[in-house]
């Protein structure tokens, strides 16, 4: 997540060691270097496994569903990708001389899942995170170029890109309404 250092203390403000949440939390503070920069950089404190949410993901999908699924397929990495996101635009199919055959507007393609930008990843991947580098566009085509044990983990969950305050006030307004977790 990429923070000031006055966001960086509030967050640690906020969560501490994580320990009344159930969890473990440790921290580690970079300068901006890209997604896959930023585990280079926090490798020392990072296990065997490792999950990357990034902070500006918002959804209630089973996590522990998912290590389970990266856990028994033995993966070196495993991506959550969701089947119900739509496309922000129409789309159409159009044929060889350039007639629309089919047309809609803001369909959930299931058949393209969409990545969560949440991954589970063994410590072996960091050996492809170097500064200034990305995870999706980067670390993970190498991985699957070096025929790597990727998987997916699908789900009907939506997520929420709260990046933007355009995007946190669509979600605080579905969240107001009752529905942002309705399907």
């Amino acid at each position: 997540m990429l923070i000031s250092d006055k966001e960086s203390q509030l967050l640690q403000n906020q969560l501490g060691d994580g320990k009344r949440f159930g969890a473990q939390v440790e921290y580690s503070i970079a300068d901006r270097l890209g997604t896959a920069g930023a585990l280079d950089a926090a490798r020392d404190i990072l296990g065997e496994r490792f999950v990357v949410y990034y902070g500006d993901v918002l959804t209630d999908m089973d996590l522990s569903s998912m290590i389970r699924l990266h856990e028994t397929r033995k993966a070196t990495c495993t991506l959550a990708l969701s089947t119900a996101v739509p496309v922000e635009y129409g789309v159409a199919r159009v044929n060889h001389d350039g007639r629309i055959i089919y047309f809609q507007e803001k369909p959930v393609l299931k058949e393209y899942p969409v990545s969560m930008g949440i991954d589970i990843l063994e410590d072996e991947v960091l050996s492809y995170c170097k500064p200034y580098t990305d995870i999706a566009k980067d670390v993970i085509p190498k991985v699957l170029e070096e025929n790597k044990a990727v998987y997916a983990y699908l789900t009907e969950k939506r997520h929420y890109d709260i990046g933007t305050f355009k995007a946190l006030e669509d979600v605080r307004d579905l969240l107001e309404k009752g529905t942002l977790f309705q399907q």
